[in-house]
């Protein structure tokens, strides 16, 4: 068998002289982390912004935890830390509750049918700002469904007088 080398050294000659220039030139880059200017960081998106996308609890980048199939998202707006909550659920059955923020800081989350339960058992506690508490398991019609008889304590055992709005969203 006789090789032509014509035939493999034009392709490979063409590759060569082709190759790296255009594919540098065409190549896409997407800084790091560690590259984004300014202060700023990077988002879900792969976009450096002072104001990066997160992706909330559903894995939605940029969402607002509303898409989680079968979840009921309850969010709180605190201006103090909060080391326990308590809540009934009228209008759903409570199949189970957990992640968001009570998870994250360590808390034990607890529910029965109608009532759900956080606390730590390690003194520790949610600091003040915003985002979702935990996420309800539930059955039922989600339209039904708000929160009420709210507890929220500090880490001393005292009474927050926090707020309900929109019948899923702590307010203090």
């Amino acid at each position: 068998m006789v090789l032509n080398l014509k035939l493999i050294f034009i392709p490979v000659s063409l590759l060569l002289f082709i190759g790296c220039d255009s594919i540098s030139e065409s190549k896409i880059y997407t800084p790091s982390s560690g590259n984004c200017l300014n202060g700023e960081s990077m988002g879900c998106d792969d976009i450096c912004s002072s104001i990066p996308l997160e992706n909330d609890v559903c894995g939605v980048c940029g969402g607002d935890g509303a898409t989680c199939e079968g979840l009921w998202n309850i969010y709180y707006e605190v201006s103090v830390p909060f080391a326990a909550f308590q809540f009934d659920v009228n209008g759903i059955t409570v199949i189970s509750a957990s992640g968001g923020s009570a998870e994250e800081t360590g808390f034990m989350v607890s529910s029965s049918s109608i009532t759900v339960i956080g606390f730590s058992l390690s003194g520790d506690f949610i600091p003040a700002g915003s985002g979702v508490l935990t996420q309800i398991k539930y059955d039922g019609d989600l339209s039904d469904a708000c929160f009420t008889d709210l507890v929220l304590s500090d880490s001393d055992g005292g009474s927050i007088p926090a707020t309900i709005e929109n019948c899923n969203t702590i307010k203090y």
